[in-house]
């Protein structure tokens, strides 16, 4: 009780209407809806302190526990509406009718006086049973008939997915063979050029064979290394391209014809002699192993070489925790690095950190570019936080943010950028099925068709649809406009994603630009939940990767180039077990990690504006799941190459 004067009497009076509200409110749920609403933290003590003063207590004694939730996809009942129930009623021509009316004509029979009530029971129940057995006969054959025309309705519809299935394997068939001879044809003008180059040449100089990077966008498959999980990861921290920036600015040379090289010798250490054609495989370029020595010793000629190198490797690591966006009416909306959502406070789970680079291009493209900031969903699951109400209502009203301030891992201010108030800006996000069931409204929902989706595999069922979101403590709402997704025609809504635009642009255009940010479903909802459980529960403990374990010691500032890179390989491959792989990986070593994935083969495939790299691992695989897991959460991190293709993983059975 000694808390509670403390209390303001609005978050009093809060508490007390809640509880009045809905009794069946615990300490926990209160406890959370207020810090959401006013940002301040209340003991469970105290609230329950409240309760008993105001007689608002639970009755004692324990209570049926509800079922755990479980991340499906569970229905949307506001968004599908309610089915009507049909009552069965006997008809005039049943059976029990023509009872009623012989005891009606037997009850004017003279019958002894003292019979009469006895003998009209008799009747009467005798009706009353006849009555309900042709009630019960009459709902099975009603229950049968229903139960046929399902299971008709469903076969029908199994067809029709069949056929479409089949129309699609057809298509995809024909795809692959006009690509098998489209790469025919490729290796076969590769080989015949190959062959001039030779009979050009003079014999006293030895061939180079250079051929395309594999991550043009190129008609054909070209073969590669589980090591590509490495330098998808080095695109995403900026590592290759910085230090060749360093390199090229003291040797010179063309940025474009020294950016190989480098990525040559920074990859080196995966390679030995016996296998050093793989290097090549994985750059994209086949170098001589003088060739690779040569460009390290002009590396190494470099005045403090070593120094520099530790300055661009400590930066690309710095880990960004969350960013603050300044609006000019002095509003605020905090938003984690990897963009999953807007938080009330400083509060973001560690998980959701990202190396400064990763973030900056993100931020560059949503407020410099005029591209839409695509949140992954929106925060909460029953009461829309006034944080998030009020970015959506500075989109809606064109109120401009004015900077961006960067938190590092200690929530120290790392940077500010100033944005240009000339750009335009706009907001897309997920909303899920049971989310704000009470603060939403759906206005409108359109007809479901088939689209094809830019950079899915899979084709949608997209339709149009309006909400309006409701805050009720200030009451307020907001209407937006968005497509709401299924995988089949018969299945309920699996999400919403809804856009802050007057004017959205189409489905298809909508949907892709959600889902080429987060391409994954129900599962990549349910590693979410999981990661703010576990920030939840182990908040207290620091569980993200501290800045000495990128930092080079004195010893390795001294040492050569190569050295160093094998140094920041080790850094690669430990930030992307952290960060990328299951919890349990963060206490293997890169050893392990070479073993079983570096070393894998991998077929990479341009696909549209994609480069998709297959990695080859067979079914039985135990680390399989982990290291499907992996690509799940790379995909969810856009990593742009050189020229401008997106780098994507999957996996393949052998």
């Amino acid at each position: 009780m000694g808390v509670i004067h403390k209390l303001t009497p609005e978050v009093l009076s809060f508490i007390i209407e809640n509880k009045q509200k809905n009794p069946a409110l615990s300490c926990r749920q209160l406890t959370l809806t207020v810090l959401e609403q006013f940002q301040i933290k209340v003991s469970k003590s105290s609230i329950n302190s409240i309760f008993k003063e105001n007689n608002l207590s639970m009755p004692i004694g324990r209570r049926r526990k509800q079922k755990k939730l479980k991340f499906n996809m569970p229905d949307l009942p506001v968004i599908e509406g309610v089915k009507s129930v049909a009552v069965i009623t006997p008809t005039k021509e049943s059976r029990p009718s023509v009872i009623n009316v012989v005891i009606k004509e037997e009850s004017v029979k003279e019958e002894p006086v003292q019979e009469k009530p006895k003998l009209q029971e008799e009747r009467i129940n005798e009706a009353e049973v006849w009555a309900k057995q042709l009630q019960e006969e009459e709902r099975i054959r009603i229950e049968k008939k229903r139960v046929l025309d399902d299971e008709a309705k469903t076969a029908t519809n199994n067809q029709r997915l069949i056929d479409e299935e089949n129309r699609l394997l057809k298509e995809k068939v024909a795809q692959e063979q006009a690509l098998i001879a489209e790469k025919e044809k490729w290796a076969r003008l590769a080989q015949e050029e190959q062959q001039a180059k030779h009979r050009e040449l003079p014999k006293e100089i030895e061939p180079v064979k250079v051929q395309e990077t594999v991550f043009k966008s190129l008609p054909q498959e070209r073969a590669c290394s589980g090591a590509v999980l490495l330098r998808g990861l080095d695109y995403l921290v900026g590592g290759s391209k910085e230090i060749n920036e360093l390199i090229s600015k003291g040797i010179g040379g063309n940025l474009a014809e020294n950016l190989n090289l480098t990525q040559a010798l920074i990859f080196r250490s995966l390679f030995d002699k016996e296998n050093f054609s793989s290097l090549g495989d994985l750059i994209g370029v086949q170098y001589s192993l003088e060739k690779v020595d040569s460009y390290a010793a002009q590396v190494n000629q470099l005045p403090e070489i070593g120094l520099e190198l530790a300055k661009i490797i400590a930066r690309i690591f710095t880990q960004v925790k969350g960013v603050r966006v300044n609006f000019a009416d002095a509003s605020v909306a905090n938003l984690d690095a990897q963009l999953h959502s807007s938080w009330s406070t400083f509060w973001f789970p560690y998980n959701f950190s990202s190396p400064i680079n990763d973030l900056k291009n993100n931020l560059n493209k949503y407020f410099f570019q005029e591209q839409r900031l695509v949140l992954f969903s929106a925060p909460g699951y029953d009461v829309l936080s006034k944080d998030f109400f009020s970015l959506i209502s500075n989109m809606l009203s064109n109120i401009k943010p004015t900077s961006l301030t960067l938190f590092g891992s200690e929530l120290n201010e790392l940077e500010t950028l100033t944005l240009n108030n000339d750009e335009k800006y706009s907001l897309a996000f997920g909303l899920w099925p049971w989310q704000f069931t009470s603060n939403r409204k759906v206005k409108r929902i359109g007809e479901f068709s088939l689209r094809k989706v830019k950079g899915i595999s899979q084709d949608l069922y997209l339709g149009e649809i309006e909400i309006e979101l409701l805050r009720l403590s200030a009451n307020q709402s907001i209407t937006l406009k968005g497509c709401a997704i299924k995988t089949n025609p018969i299945e309920k809504i699996r999400l919403v994603v809804l856009s802050t635009d007057e004017q959205p642009e189409s489905l298809e255009d909508l949907a892709a630009a959600y889902l080429s940010r987060w391409p994954n479903f129900d599962e990549a909802f349910q590693d979410f939940s999981r990661k703010i459980e576990l920030f939840t529960y182990a908040g207290n403990e620091k569980k993200f990767l501290t800045k000495d374990k990128f930092e080079l010691n004195a010893e390795l500032l001294k040492s050569k180039a190569p050295e160093i890179f094998a140094s920041y390989i080790q850094m690669l491959d430990l930030y992307l077990r952290w960060h990328f792989f299951p919890a349990d990986y963060m206490d293997k070593d890169i050893s392990f990690t070479s073993k079983n994935f570096y070393n894998l083969p991998v077929m990479l495939a341009a696909v549209e504006d994609r480069v998709i790299a297959r990695l080859q691992i067979g079914p039985t695989n135990p680390l399989l799941k982990d290291l499907e897991y992996c690509l799940r959460r790379l995909n969810e991190r856009q990593i742009d190459l050189v020229d401008g293709a997106r780098l994507c993983f999957e996996s393949a059975s052998k």
